[in-house]
């Protein structure tokens, strides 16, 4: 097994148990819609969600099914860069 087949299967395995907390936080401890008192005005450009305030990283998306990171909690941005630079990294490797 190649580098990139090892990359892939491990983010793969990582999407899986992140999904598994999410659900697990989400639906089984109902911790899913704890709406903070000025929630509205923390949507920036009505899709980015960023209050200090709130202690939740992955909350539900503002309008449809989903989830959205808060881009205030500390790991937001962790995850959202860790999140681009296995899609670059992936596309870099799949180069050559």
């Amino acid at each position: 097994m190649n580098l990139s087949n090892t990359l892939i299967i491990s983010f793969i395995v990582i999407i899986l148990l992140l999904t598994a907390w999410i659900f697990y936080n989400t639906i089984i401890t109902k911790k899913w819609r704890n709406k903070v008192a000025n929630e509205a005005e923390c949507w920036k450009l009505g899709v980015f969600y960023f209050n200090p305030t709130d202690k939740r990283l992955f909350l539900p998306k503002r309008s449809g099914l989903g989830i959205t990171i808060n881009f205030a909690h500390p790991a937001g941005i962790l995850i959202t860069l860790g999140l681009i630079g296995v899609i670059y990294l992936i596309g870099y490797l799949s180069k050559g």
